[in-house]
């Protein structure tokens, strides 16, 4: 490109960042403070002049665009698929516009326009973005970034939930005032995919508060660096050699090359099973008593995306233990193959898709299947059947005040062991005995499997680590798995992980039992907040005590276990502490007694 070219597309691009942005505020603050959050069904109850203001911001906007596009034609090069994604996109928010303002379309067209006009707004950051990322791209790119991944995973977590914290806290959100810890801690379990809630979701916010929370849920899943790079990928922007070291880092994979794949399988897979889980839950509760059927679209696709998520976040009041649902369950097989497809893991998903693939091209697949995926499907299937069996067990030999039927007795097993790291309850499990709350801490603690939606300290995880201490009391050289020798590395990071969650929960619980005295003095109070802590760190959701009687102080000591618990015990400590480069040189070796 020369010099005159260059000048014209960098004098179109700065008045084209300031009206998407103008737009994405204008409807902000039309959906915080004006009548769009309370749900009326005519463009009169708003404030006419801003809308106005907005089409015409929306219109500006799309004639920049056009003559960028124009001008791409008239020197003969590419648009780009950004360019065209942002002409599409504005010739059809300015349809929308004029069809509104002259009545040429239903009077629920006005809700598309603000949706549209918020898309434009994301064009414009991402076209900062994409400046900002040309202005890296010096020599010194593949140089080593200051900041970790984990520091910038943290980061962009904290800021999308003080941003949607900050959305929670406008009239437009709420039916009824909330404190601010109140939205802080609903957004850091919406972002953690936990699903601890100190306020009901249902009656507290409007269908925006809705909506931020499922977003919220959404980012926070998927991971808010692999949404950003996958908005790079759809937009034609292809992903530095740091960047695929960031992601590759925070999704555990060894190879870069494969992460462009693994970014766009996660999004299509998730977006393909969210859309079939809705369409499923829709046509499940047409007509069903108790399901509001007004916004029937809406429950269903927030059902399935919190069950897909493992977020654990219902609309109903009393979660899944609502009537209208408790006992359904072809609702509630739904949710557990939701819940369950979460949990695999998407570099599952990714080998899967490759082999078919190949096999749809006629080419040749390798016998065996990854170790991972091969370790995953086992310690899956061994944790679904232990977990059943024993929670099974415990329900029917522990004296306790719970009561149901044998038969639902072994479904609620079966779903309480699936959503281990979801959280979402059919019934009551604050009336089941101690035991049958330790061993649900227990499988808490296992939770899902790494790149997935699950938490915990992963199954697999847990298995190196038991068969870690098998091998030391046989006796043999290497842990071998599919004849494979799993890497050492591989195994101290394991055992690194397991025995710091171990001491991070102890510690918390020993905390929260000093700030919660009323709690900890009451009758398997240590149980209770044990339980708590376990279900914040793991990212669960269970809970057998309410998150809104404890005190602002512990709410926010719960979010940043929380938090922690989302990017990870071992990823959070390298935070701290700076990882050496191995030194040529060792010490003569040594033996300390140990029995």
């Amino acid at each position: 490109m020369n010099k005159p070219h260059e000048r014209q597309y960098r004098a179109l691009e700065l008045p084209e960042i300031i009206t998407g942005l103008l737009a994405m505020f204008i409807v902000l603050w039309e959906a915080c403070f004006a009548g769009l959050a309370t749900g009326p069904s005519e463009l009169e109850m708003f404030e006419k002049g801003l809308h106005l203001l907005l089409c015409g911001v929306v219109w500006f906007n799309t004639l920049i665009v056009l003559l960028h596009f124009i001008t791409k034609l008239v020197h003969r090069e590419e648009p780009g698929r950004f360019l065209i994604w942002q002409l599409i996109i504005g010739l059809l928010t300015s349809f929308v516009f004029y069809g509104g303002i002259w009545q040429l379309l239903p009077g629920h067209a006005f809700r598309a326009s603000m949706v549209l006009s918020f898309l434009i707004g994301i064009f414009s950051f991402i076209t900062i973005g994409a400046l900002a990322r040309e202005r890296r791209r010096q020599p010194r790119q593949l140089s080593k970034s200051r900041w970790s991944p984990a520091i910038v995973f943290f980061t962009w977590m904290i800021s999308f939930v003080l941003v949607s914290t900050l959305l929670l806290l406008t009239p437009g959100a709420t039916c009824k005032p909330i404190s601010f810890t109140e939205a802080f801690f609903t957004c850091s379990s919406a972002i953690s995919i936990t699903g601890l809630t100190c306020v009901d979701v249902a009656s507290t916010f409007t269908p925006l508060g809705k909506m931020v929370i499922l977003i919220d849920i959404q980012i926070g899943a998927m991971g808010v660096m692999t949404f950003s790079y996958f908005v790079l990928l759809m937009v034609g922007k292809r992903l530095a050699v740091r960047d695929r070291v960031a992601i590759s880092s925070l999704l555990d994979q060894r190879g870069v090359n494969i992460i462009p794949a693994l970014i766009k399988a996660v999004i299509f897979i998730t977006f393909s099973v969210e859309a079939i889980g809705t369409a499923m839950l829709h046509y499940l509760w047409q007509g069903t008593p108790g399901v509001p059927q007004e916004h029937l679209w809406f429950t269903a696709l927030f059902h399935s995306v919190s069950a897909f998520c493992n977020a654990g976040i219902s609309l109903f009041p009393q979660n899944m233990a609502e009537a209208c649902v408790a006992h359904d369950k072809a609702v509630q097989s739904i949710m557990m193959l939701l819940t369950l497809a979460g949990t695999l893991g998407f570099s599952v998903y990714l080998e899967a898709l490759t082999r078919l693939h190949h096999k749809f091209q006629g080419k040749r697949n390798p016998v065996r299947w990854s170790t991972h995926s091969w370790l995953v499907v086992r310690v899956t299937l061994i944790v679904m059947l232990v977990g059943t069996v024993g929670l099974a067990t415990l329900a029917a030999l522990e004296p306790s005040s719970h009561v149901s039927s044998n038969d639902f007795n072994l479904w609620e097993s079966i779903w309480n062991t699936l959503g281990r790291s979801a959280g979402f309850t059919i019934t009551d499990i604050s009336t089941y005995g101690p035991v049958y709350h330790l061993f649900l801490c227990l499988l808490m603690f296992v939770g899902g499997n790494p790149a997935g939606t699950g938490g915990g300290v992963f199954a697999p995880v847990f298995a190196l680590c038991m068969l870690e201490v098998l091998r030391v009391l046989r006796g043999q050289q290497d842990l071998e798995l599919h004849g494979r020798r799993i890497a050492r590395n591989t195994v101290e990071r394991a055992m690194a992980t397991v025995v710091l969650s171990c001491f991070w929960i102890v510690a918390s619980t020993m905390l929260l039992l000093m700030l919660e005295p009323a709690i900890s003095q009451s009758a398997n109070g240590v149980i209770k907040l044990l339980f708590l802590e376990i279900s914040a760190y793991t990212t669960t959701g269970y809970s057998i005590c309410n998150p809104g009687e404890l005190s602002d102080l512990s709410k926010f000591f719960i979010c940043a276990n929380m938090l922690f618990g989302r990017v990870g015990m071992f990823t959070f400590m390298l935070i701290f502490i700076k990882q050496k480069d191995p030194s040529p040189l060792r010490y003569p070796e040594t033996r300390l007694p140990l029995t």
